[in-house]
């Protein structure tokens, strides 16, 4: 699910830049906003799946920080109209509550809806509340035997190429993200202008 979700965010992300870069049309802008939407709810069930399963370990948690911080600068820096704060640097601020949202997942679900509803953060990034919700669900799912789902043939051999993305989530996202950022600022003259 990871793998799937990574590959999603990249081809939403690609979209992104093109849209940045003034090559979009009505092909783009349907994409981000329909197919491409599914990356990051698949992605958060994915994360907590994982907390319910085996927790959150600190040196993980530090790698993520370290990469959000450094995206987030790139970010404002090289590619302004991207989502701030990204969504790296929300999912690290809620990971400092995950023995909480992995106790109450329900009741993470309650508050990150209120959140999101009534309290909402004046910043172009996700909400709190939008994130937290899937990672409640991905926690409840933890609770649920799922390895009949991989054992299946047909979704087996789905699975194995985005296993390999899956592995390498942090580096694959941030690596990506730094690229297109890059890539963005050189086609909109954002580079020299820096220099």
């Amino acid at each position: 699910m990871r793998g799937l979700a990574i590959v999603v965010m990249i081809v939403d992300h690609i979209l992104s830049a093109l849209e940045s870069t003034g090559m979009s049309n009505a092909l783009v802008e349907y994409s981000r906003l329909s197919v491409t939407r599914f990356s990051m709810p698949l992605f958060m069930i994915a994360s907590g799946i994982a907390w319910g399963l085996y927790g959150l370990r600190f040196k993980r948690w530090l790698q993520v920080l370290a990469w959000a911080i450094a995206l987030n600068a790139m970010t404002r820096l090289l590619w302004p109209d991207f989502n701030f704060p990204e969504i790296l640097l929300v999912w690290a601020a809620l990971a400092i509550f995950w023995r909480l949202i992995t106790r109450f997942p329900i009741i993470t679900m309650i508050v990150a809806y209120t959140q999101m509803t009534y309290w909402q953060i004046p910043w172009q990034g996700f909400q709190p509340g939008e994130l937290a919700i899937f990672l409640g669900a991905g926690v409840l799912l933890s609770k649920f035997p799922l390895d009949w789902l991989w054992r299946e043939r047909r979704v087996g051999k789905l699975i194995e190429p985005l296993a390999l993305v899956g592995r390498y989530p942090l580096t694959i996202y941030g690596g990506h993200l730094a690229l297109l950022a890059l890539i963005v600022a050189a086609t909109n003259d954002r580079l020299t202008s820096l220099l």
